[in-house]
């Protein structure tokens, strides 16, 4: 368990080695997700044994950190305080850069592959996109087709060249940006989301949404492949969602607490996952290596995230 204030927000690292959580106490904290804290002493009552923490990172955070982002060589983190994107070296927990440019809170950070261009998503319905390499803090380029708040931006990107940036908004709009070719293409999912996740074969993107239904999208045609219901409970809070890296299963969090595993294909509830409290679990990430494809994290307004792993890994 990874226990620290009101989480809003967690991820890992590409390699799934490290978890970085943020919250309500203005501090990103790094852990070590697969490794119990040394000095745990079990005092018999069953509780779970904290993770290793490896480092905490405040400065820049004069608000509480609403998201976070690693770069894909585990260097560079990308996290949002309020209206401000911090950019801090992991290693030296040096803050790089700090932009400003929103109306209202930020909902969402990514980078492009090399950390040289950094992007947020915001309240305000904007995509503000900066360039780390220049010291002009302004952005480079404003995205504003959202017609309400995004709550979602990445990069989607194979091998050098770049490919595309992808949002989802409360409009219920998942919108892909060719930036190259100049191009935008809109699926409209047909209710407000909150979550986006990809498949890792890039076909399909899973969206999460306040009628308490997560859909699977085509990426490419844009078609409905399958929906997602039953399990899970949504309606108030902004729920994440992402996909097991063998591409098996759904991973959701819960207005109930609970984390929920659904079926890729068949669309059914696989499994049930509860130890948080009862206050809504938010944020959930899978391990993104296959041979580690049981290992999942979630975090609550309860204030801890959990990791949960198959009895195999629980051993190891």
């Amino acid at each position: 368990m990874l226990c620290i204030q009101l989480i809003l927000y967690m991820t890992t690292t590409a390699d799934g080695k490290y978890a970085l959580t943020g919250g309500n106490d203005r501090t990103v904290r790094l852990w070590n997700p697969m490794r119990i804290d040394p000095g745990y002493i079990d005092d018999g009552t069953g509780a779970i044994p904290p993770a290793l923490p490896i480092q905490t990172y405040t400065n820049g955070h004069s608000h509480p950190v609403s998201a976070i982002a690693v770069d894909p060589h585990s260097t560079t983190m990308i996290t949002a305080s309020d209206r401000t994107v911090v950019v801090t070296d992991i290693v030296s927990k040096r803050v790089k850069r700090r932009f400003h440019g929103h109306s209202g809170r930020i909902n969402s950070v990514a980078c492009s592959s090399n950390a040289e261009t950094f992007l947020s998503a915001g309240y305000d319905g904007k995509i503000y996109i900066f360039d780390g390499r220049s010291w002009n803090a302004s952005p480079i380029q404003i995205l504003d087709q959202a017609t309400d708040s995004v709550t979602s931006v990445s990069v989607w990107q194979e091998g050098a060249s770049a490919s595309e940036i992808i949002t989802a908004s409360v409009d219920g709009v998942v919108r892909y940006y060719d930036l190259r070719m100049g191009q935008i293409r809109s699926d409209d999912v047909g209710d407000a989301i909150t979550g986006l996740a990809f498949t890792h074969d890039g076909h399909c993107s899973a969206a999460t949404c306040l009628d308490g239904t997560i859909r699977l999208i085509e990426r490419n045609s844009g078609e409905l492949l399958r929906q997602y219901s039953g399990g899970h409970q949504a309606g108030n809070y902004g729920l994440e969602v992402t996909c097991t890296a063998d591409d098996l299963h759904i991973v959701s969090g819960s207005e109930d607490g609970s984390v929920v595993l659904y079926d890729l294909v068949g669309g059914h509830v696989v499994q049930t996952l509860k130890g948080h409290d009862a206050k809504p679990t938010c944020a959930v990430a899978a391990h993104p290596k296959r041979e580690e494809t049981s290992v999942v994290i979630s975090a609550s307004y309860d204030g801890n995230a959990i990791v949960w792993a198959s009895s195999l890994h629980a051993t190891q």
